[in-house]
C-alpha cells in the first residue's frame, strides 16, 4: 500500500504486511490493525495497532476490541485538526488510555498483563509516533549519508513501567523523525529465533518492500514452522519512484485486456462479411485507408469497422457520379427509335442511390448492433470483476476479523462463499479465478473450523464383536474409576484408569434397562427405564435397591446427582424433577424448572456446574439458573451442529463438551458459547456418551462399542 506523506510531495510511505499462519492450535492472538482514510486524497496520519496476546480469552477479544475501536475514532476526530504530530498523538493516546480504564473497570475478568504485547504507530508528515505494552519484534533501519543502514532496536528505547497501570495503559511515547529510505519491520516475537535465517536486514535493505515480504513469507511456507507469524514493514521512498515490477499483477494486465481482445475479434469477423458485398477486397483495403483515419481517433475499434464501410460507399459514389458518359447521338437516336429502354424508372443514377441507402441503412444497423453489444460486454465485464473484487476483499477481510472475533470472521466468510456461488465460469480465465478464490476461502475455513485430528485414539475398552452397536452408554468417574453400562449384557463395566484393569458387576435379573448411571457418595446409582434406581458397590460388586419419591413424571430421558440431589431430565413432561438426598435414598421430586420458552421434548441429556445445561437432538443448548432460562446460546460453526447426543460440563473446568453421532466428532466449547475446537478421528463410527475429567483434562468418548481417551486442550 501506497501512502503519500501530506507534508511532502517528494516522500510517500510504503506499508506491507506479512502474515503466515501454520499453528495446529490457536493458542494466542495476534494482528495487524491498519487505520487511515479513504479516497484519492488521503488525508491525516495513519494508525498501525500491533498486538500479540499469549491467551484466547474473552477479555483479550473484548481488550482488542475497545482499543480499536477507540483508535479509530480518535484518528477520525484529530485527521482534521491543524496540530503537530506529537501533539495530536498524545490526544488520541489520552483517548485511548481512557477507554481502556472505562472498560476495566467494568471487566471482572481478571487479565495476565505478562501475556499482552500491544504497540501504537502513527505516520504522518515524515514523522513516526509510539507507544506500547509489553514487547515485539522490531528492527529500524536507518539509511546514512553513504547507502548504508543502522540498525535501531526502536521498541526497546520507549520507557515502560514494570508493572502495567490499568488506569494509564499507555505511560509513555516516543516520538523522531521517519526520513527517506528509513525501514522499519514490527510484528510477532516469534520472527526474533529466526531473523537472520530469514536473512531480514539484507532483504529489507536490497529488494523493494513487496518483493522483500514476498520473499520472507515464501522461506517461512518452505520451512513449515508450527507457529502463526505476522509483521508489518513501513518504508519511506520517493513519490516519483516506478512501482516496481513485482508489484503489479499479472491477473490485472490480463482483466485491462481481454474486452478489447474479444472487439478486435468482431471487428475482422465484420470485415470479412461486409467487404466481398460492398467493394473488392484491394478497393476496401484502398480506400478505407485513405478516407477513415480520422474516424478510427474518434470511435476506438468500432469506429475502424465504420470506416471501411463508410470507405467503401463512399467509393461506389465517386465511380458512379464522376464517370464520364459517352455522348453519342447517333446512337441515342437510333435507341429511342427502338424504345430501347428509354424512359425506364431504374438509371443509373438512382440505381446508386438505392444502393447507397441499403448500405447507409445497413451501416447505421451493423454500428449500433456492436455499439450496444460492446457497451453489453462492458458491463458485464465490469460487474463480473467487481464482484470478484468484492469477494476477495471479504475473505481477506474475514481473515484479519479472525483474531479478535471468530463469529463475525465466519460469518463474513459464508456471505462471502453465498456470492462466490453466483459468479459464472464460463471462461477459462473465470473458471481459474473463481478456483483461486474456492482455494483461499477454504484455508480460511479450515482455519475457523479448528478441526483437530486425532489420529489414534487410546482404546481403553471393547465389547466382543456381533452385538449391536451403542450397547455402551452414560461413562461416569467415581473413585479413580471410569464405569460404564452394558445395556447388552446387563452389566456395569469398571475400568481401573490407573491399572486399566477391566472388571464387571452383574445387574439384577428381570428388571428394566439401565438408562443412565451417576456417582453417588459410596456407590453407583443406577436408574432403570421404569424410574426405579439400584446403588452397586464398586468394591464388593453388590447391587441393592434405593428409594425413590415419587413425581408427577412421564418418563426418565438423562439422570445425574449434583450437590447430595438426583436430577432427572424428563422430555415427555419437558420438566427437570428435582430430588433431594434421604436416609436410603431420595425423597419426592419437585420442579426445577419455574418458567420457560424453550421446548424441552427434544430434549436428550443435561449437565450442571451450578448451572444446568439442557441438549437438545438438533444440537442446540439451553442453560439455566435457579429455575430461570438465561440468554446462552453456542456460536455458529461450520459444518453447523444439527444433532446432540450427549453433553457434559463441570463446576472446575471451562469447557462444555457435546458428543455428535452423525457428525463423527466431538465439540468442546467455552461456558460464553465459543468454538474451542472440533476433535475427528478416523478410528470414529460416531461417538454418543462421554466424561471428561478436570483434573487430568482427560476426555472419555463411547463410540459404537468402544471407549477412546482423548486429550481435552
Amino acid at each position: 500500500m501506497d501512502i503519500h506523506d501530506p507534508a511532502s510531495k517528494e516522500t510517500m510511505f510504503r506499508i506491507t504486511d506479512i502474515e503466515f499462519s501454520n499453528s495446529q492450535i490457536d493458542d494466542k492472538i495476534v494482528g495487524i490493525f491498519r487505520f487511515e482514510s479513504t479516497g484519492p486524497k488521503k488525508r491525516g496520519p495513519i494508525l498501525l495497532v500491533i498486538a500479540e496476546i499469549e491467551g484466547i480469552g474473552y477479555v483479550y477479544d473484548q481488550l482488542i476490541d475497545v482499543l480499536n475501536n477507540e483508535a479509530e475514532h480518535s484518528r477520525n476526530l484529530m485527521s482534521s485538526m491543524e496540530a503537530d504530530p506529537v501533539t495530536r498523538f498524545e490526544k488520541i493516546v489520552q483517548n485511548i488510555n481512557r477507554a481502556i480504564k472505562d472498560f476495566l473497570e467494568e471487566e471482572t475478568t481478571p487479565i495476565n498483563w505478562n501475556r499482552v504485547n500491544i504497540f501504537i504507530l502513527e505516520l504522518s508528515e515524515g514523522h513516526l509516533c509510539m507507544a506500547g505494552v509489553g514487547r515485539l519484534m522490531n528492527m529500524f533501519l536507518q539509511k546514512q549519508e553513504d547507502g548504508s543502514y543502522r540498525t535501531y532496536d526502536l521498541f526497546g528505547s520507549l520507557d515502560q513501567r514494570i508493572d502495567v497501570d490499568p488506569s494509564k495503559f499507555f505511560s509513555n511515547i516516543i516520538c523522531g523523525d521517519f526520513k527517506l529510505g528509513d525501514i522499519l519491520i514490527a510484528g510477532s516475537n516469534n520472527f526474533e529465533r529466526f531473523r537472520n535465517d530469514l536473512r531480514m536486514k539484507e532483504r529489507l535493505t536490497t529488494l523493494p518492500p513487496v518483493t522483500a515480504t514476498l520473499e520472507i513469507k515464501q522461506d517461512l511456507e518452505t520451512r513449515g514452522i508450527p507457529d502463526d507469524f505476522v509483521a508489518t514493514v513501513i518504508a519511506c521512498n520517493r513519490a516519483d519512484a516506478p512501482k516496481p515490477v513485482a508489484e503489479y499483477q499479472q491477473e490485472d494486465v490480463e482483466k485491462s485486456t481481454s474486452s478489447i481482445e474479444g472487439l478486435r475479434r468482431t471487428e475482422e469477423e465484420t470485415a470479412r462479411t461486409l467487404a466481398p458485398a460492398i467493394a473488392p477486397k484491394e478497393q476496401l483495403t484502398e480506400m478505407s485507408e485513405s478516407v477513415a483515419p480520422g474516424i478510427k481517433g474518434r470511435l476506438g475499434v468500432v469506429g475502424r469497422i465504420f470506416g471501411k464501410i463508410f470507405g467503401a460507399v463512399f467509393g461506389i459514389f465517386k465511380k458512379l457520379f464522376k464517370r464520364e458518359k459517352v455522348r453519342d447521338v447517333a446512337n441515342m437516336v437510333n435507341l429511342r427509335g427502338m424504345h430501347a429502354g428509354f424512359g425506364s424508372f431504374f438509371t443509373r443514377r438512382r440505381k446508386a442511390l438505392i444502393i447507397g441507402g441499403i448500405a447507409i441503412i445497413l451501416l447505421v444497423v451493423v454500428t449500433g448492433s456492436l455499439l450496444k453489444h460492446q457497451r453489453t460486454v462492458a458491463a458485464e465485464e465490469s460487474a463480473w470483476n467487481s464482484t470478484y473484487d468484492d469477494i476477495k476483499g471479504a475473505i481477506e477481510r474475514a481473515e484479519g476479523e479472525a483474531v479478535y472475533s471468530e463469529d463475525k470472521a465466519r460469518k463474513t466468510l459464508t456471505n462471502a462463499l453465498g456470492i462466490l456461488d453466483t459468479l459464472d465460469t464460463n471462461t477459462s480465465e473465470r473458471e481459474q479465478a473463481v478456483a483461486t478464490l474456492n482455494s483461499l476461502a477454504d484455508e480460511m475455513r479450515k482455519k475457523l473450523q479448528r478441526v483437530v485430528n486425532v489420529s489414534n485414539p487410546t482404546e481403553l475398552f471393547t465389547l466382543p464383536d456381533g452385538l449391536a452397536d451403542e450397547a455402551l452408554a452414560s461413562p461416569i468417574l467415581f473413585d479413580g474409576n471410569l464405569v460404564v453400562a452394558d445395556r447388552a449384557n446387563e452389566q456395569l463395566v469398571v475400568i481401573n484408569l490407573e491399572s486399566k484393569d477391566v472388571s464387571t458387576i452383574d445387574l439384577p435379573e428381570g428388571r428394566m434397562r439401565a438408562t443412565a448411571i451417576a456417582p453417588g457418595r459410596s456407590s453407583v446409582i443406577i436408574m432403570l427405564q421404569d424410574r426405579s434406581i439400584l446403588a452397586a458397590d464398586i468394591e464388593s460388586g453388590s447391587v441393592s435397591d434405593l428409594a425413590l419419591g415419587g413425581a408427577d413424571a412421564e418418563g426418565v430421558t438423562d439422570m445425574l446427582s449434583y450437590a447430595s440431589r438426583l436430577y432427572v431430565l424428563d422430555a415427555g413432561a419437558e420438566q427437570i424433577w428435582r430430588h433431594p438426598s434421604t436416609s436410603g435414598g431420595f425423597g419426592t421430586g419437585g420442579k426445577y424448572l419455574q418458567a420457560s420458552s424453550a421446548s424441552l421434548s427434544n430434549a436428550v441429556s443435561l449437565a450442571i456446574d451450578s448451572n444446568v445445561y439442557v441438549l437438545k437432538s438438533d444440537g442446540t443448548v439451553v442453560r439455566y439458573y435457579s429455575g430461570g432460562q438465561d440468554g446462552f446460546a453456542l456460536s455458529p460453526i461450520d459444518p453447523p451442529l444439527t444433532n446432540g447426543n450427549q453433553i457434559w460440563a463441570d463446576a472446575d473446568n471451562d469447557y462444555v463438551v457435546i458428543a455428535d453421532h452423525d457428525g463423527s466428532r466431538v465439540v468442546v466449547f467455552t461456558k460464553e458459547g465459543k468454538l474451542v475446537g472440533q476433535y475427528k478421528s478416523p478410528a470414529f463410527k460416531g461417538p454418543t456418551d462421554l466424561v471428561a475429567d478436570p483434573m487430568t483434562k482427560k476426555l472419555y468418548v463411547v463410540d459404537g462399542n468402544k471407549v477412546y481417551e482423548l486429550l481435552l486442550p
